[in-house]
């Protein structure tokens, strides 16, 4: 994000994160197979792009779909989230649910590899065994051709997140090995992602070797997170999610837990 954009509309930051990337109105057209025109109507506030045509431009600027939506209401220091494991029959249903009372996004495979220093122990063979919520993680996502490093730090409810784009994810992976940082495990699944009651990103995930999920998170902030998180259990409950299977060990912690149990 550009700082000093908080009270710029839809057309201002897509003017601004335009510019930052150094890309003409044609060139930011070209890649959105649409017209130098429509980019300029855009930025004008003339008209405003589909969701679809927002989706991918918040993978051109790396920056999320909700700043580009909604600015200053956006915490991108923050997630609040839930995630939930469904049956096979569930994931189907709620993606159909989701298809009608919500705003398709994009469905796409992602490939994360996470890692920690070896001088910290994120997680370790002792705490997965003792059950221990793990309240870091340290990931690169891979998002199309786009390479993205992120760490979040778990408080009870919600976390405190910061990523940047890579460039050159080779030259990181040396600076790893430098630093001692050590590969965990990679996670890959499908995401289809969908846009409900203007405020959540529902995710439904198929990830392999694990199974069938559903990640809710808040992407427009009108309260504090925890009164978020309040709120966003009563948008789970209202889709009949039980809220007794929340996860709150994540992808990596069971994938790590499967490969300590065959070792």
């Amino acid at each position: 994000m550009v700082l000093g954009e908080e009270k710029m509309n839809i057309g201002s930051r897509i003017a601004n994160l335009r510019k930052t990337k150094n890309l003409s109105q044609q060139e930011l057209a070209n890649q959105l197979f649409v017209s130098d025109k429509t980019i300029s109507s855009w930025e004008k506030n003339r008209t405003e792009p589909s969701l679809e045509l927002i989706s991918k431009m918040s993978e051109i600027f790396s920056c999320a779909i909700s700043y580009l939506m909604y600015g200053d209401a956006v915490r991108n220091d923050i997630e609040t989230e839930i995630k939930i494991k469904l049956l096979e029959k569930d994931w189907k249903n709620l993606n159909l649910f989701f298809q009608k009372e919500a705003k398709f996004m994009n469905e796409n495979k992602q490939i994360d590899t996470y890692f920690q220093p070896t001088y910290r122990n994120f997680v370790n063979e002792e705490k997965i065994k003792s059950q221990e919520k793990i309240s870091e993680w340290l990931r690169i996502g891979k998002r199309g051709n786009t390479l993205i490093l992120n760490y979040k730090k778990w408080y009870d409810n919600y976390c405190d997140e910061y990523e940047v784009e890579i460039d050159n994810d080779k030259n990181l992976q040396k600076i790893f090995t430098v630093l001692e940082i050590e590969k965990l495990v990679v996670v890959e699944k499908t995401r289809k992602t969908y846009f409900y009651l203007d405020k959540y990103e529902v995710a439904l995930d198929s990830v392999k070797d694990l199974g069938y999920f559903i990640e809710i998170e808040v992407k427009k902030y009108d309260k504090k997170p925890m009164q978020e998180y309040d709120a966003l259990l009563r948008v789970a409950k209202d889709l009949n999610l039980n809220l007794d299977c929340i996860d709150k060990r994540g992808y990596p912690y069971y994938l790590i837990e499967n490969k300590y149990k065959k070792d």
